[in-house]
């Protein structure tokens, strides 16, 4: 893939019949930015992290099929997603393995395609996961909530203004949140993450979180993190989910970190 001056540049990369909107920043070993459940990567992030992750590797950050500048249909399906994931990262002219960044619903996305193709992962950094599996709570209340949820941004949508696109594109990942939480619990049981570093960005700020909720979340954040031998979790005081945009710096310490630890025989 050809950059237009060297250090960045936005363009289409072919995954099979359509192709996924790319932006490629800075230089060194490659690291993957896979955004929450709107799924528009580019300017997700923020200038911050973009800046001091580029300042230290190739930096790549992506728009879902059907959702921003990509082509193609989107879908609920994480496991599609993943499936787009690598073919992209084969598709493009990138050493691989590379380290994998998944922020909320991305870790979904990110766990699932090491998961499957782990030829693909140096190390993963999960920023404030969505848990796998299906969180304490009534069943009825949980199914009713993904039900609704959807539903609801669509008729905020109806409403017109700047948003409505993303509205609608998180209404079709909400719609199939249950599935690719199960999805995701599925791929790390059978056949499991691979042995890379594993670092898990955990949220320091969690109002009005039932404690049964926080407890599972808690749980689950420290079982991703014990997928790998030397696996850890950070926990970003200062910081509410957005942690991107409130300590960015955390989740580039963690992937300099990773990038330091990976042998120079992986790196390439």
């Amino acid at each position: 893939m050809t950059r237009d001056d060297g250090k960045e540049a936005v363009t289409m990369v072919e995954v099979g019949d359509y192709a996924l909107r790319v932006r490629v920043a800075g230089e060194g070993p490659p690291v993957i930015l896979d955004c929450g459940g709107a799924g528009q990567g580019l300017g997700a992030w923020g200038t911050a992290l973009e800046q001091a992750l580029a300042d230290r590797a190739t930096v790549v950050t992506y728009d879902r099929a059907g959702v921003g500048g990509s082509g193609g249909r989107q879908t609920g399906d994480v496991t599609a997603m993943a499936d787009d994931l690598h073919r992209l990262v084969n598709a493009m002219d990138l050493p691989l393995p590379a380290t994998f960044v998944g922020w909320s619903f991305g870790a979904l996305v990110t766990q699932v395609h090491a998961a499957r193709y782990p030829d693909d992962v140096a190390g993963l950094v999960f920023v404030d996961p969505t848990v796998a599996g299906t969180p304490p709570g009534f069943a009825f209340a949980q199914r009713l909530s993904f039900a609704l949820a959807p539903k609801l941004l669509r008729l905020r949508a109806a409403f017109g203004g700047g948003n409505a696109q993303a509205l609608r594109e998180l209404a079709v990942t909400l719609a199939g949140m249950r599935q690719a939480m199960a999805e995701a619990e599925k791929a790390r049981a059978e056949p499991g993450l691979p042995r890379v570093p594993i670092r898990v960005i955990t949220a320091g700020k969690r109002p009005r979180m039932p404690r049964s909720q926080l407890d599972y979340l808690t749980a689950d954040h420290r079982a991703l993190a014990g997928e790998a031998p030397l696996g850890r979790v950070v926990v970003a005081e200062k910081a509410s989910h957005q942690v991107p945009f409130e300590q960015p710096e955390l989740i580039a310490d963690a992937v300099g970190e990773l990038l330091r630890s990976t042998p120079p025989e992986v790196a390439g």
